[in-house]
């Protein structure tokens, strides 16, 4: 039973849970698991999870608590300024930021799937609720990036878009369906490029100086190039939501 293979070090940083638990939000360090865990302790921040390219996982905080991970974020016009009340946070070493298909090793996220079916079915998260930090925080976040292996998650049920359908909803109105699959569009071109880091990945733009990419997580003014192929992905995704 995964439960009994976790490292325990659980961390300070916390406050008692009391709204339900209903997403699981996935993040990405260019860090090692114990810089990351030395890092968030540093700054006041939490995760629940952490995950080495090794496969070691590491129990920061036990999921009733509340840990501090999201920070300002939204998904599905969420009232409060944070999901961090209603998350659980996980961790990812990726040495480029999740900008190369080997950032992530095959043991890691078979063991951050092992983790996904424990916690969904303790904690009764649906499946679709498994989320990016840039999807959360379009504006703030580029992470776990454009080369997280979403497509490895939505074959065994979990994430957004996970119904791998041809089908496209009959909304052809881009805001509407953005929000319809939960993007915050108070920054229209900010949700547009998070979309894309996970659903239409040919858009994205791959960066050698990772602290740029940090601090410029989208383009000002992005519009996808092939933006009809990208509409037709919306479609499709809000209507695998639906």
């Amino acid at each position: 039973m995964i439960k009994n293979n976790f490292i325990v070090a659980h961390s300070n940083n916390f406050r008692e849970r009391v709204g339900q638990i209903k997403y699981i939000i996935i993040h990405c360090s260019i860090k090692s698991p114990l810089e990351i865990l030395n890092q968030i302790n540093d700054l006041g921040l939490s995760a629940h999870y952490i995950i080495g390219r090794d496969g070691t996982i590491i129990e920061t905080l036990a999921p009733e608590k509340v840990a501090y991970h999201a920070g300002v974020s939204s998904w599905k016009a969420s009232s409060d300024i944070s999901l961090n009340e209603y998350s659980i946070g996980i961790e990812l070493e990726a040495p480029t930021l999740g900008q190369y298909k080997d950032d992530y090793t095959d043991i890691q996220i078979d063991k951050l799937c092992e983790l996904l079916e424990y916690l969904t079915l303790e904690y009764n998260i649906e499946k679709h609720n498994i989320l990016g930090h840039s999807d959360i925080a379009p504006a703030r976040k580029p992470d776990p990036g454009v080369c997280f292996p979403w497509q490895k998650l939505y074959d065994i049920g979990f994430g957004i878009g996970c119904t791998n359908t041809d089908e496209l909803s009959d909304c052809r109105d881009e805001i509407t369906l953005l929000e319809t699959i939960g993007y915050d569009i108070s920054n229209l071109s900010a949700a547009r490029y998070s979309f894309c880091r996970h659903f239409f990945i040919n858009e994205i733009k791959i960066y050698d100086d990772i602290q740029y990419l940090v601090d410029n997580p989208y383009p000002v003014d992005f519009k996808p190039n092939d933006f009809d192929g990208y509409m037709k992905k919306l479609r499709n995704v809000a209507k695998n939501l639906v």
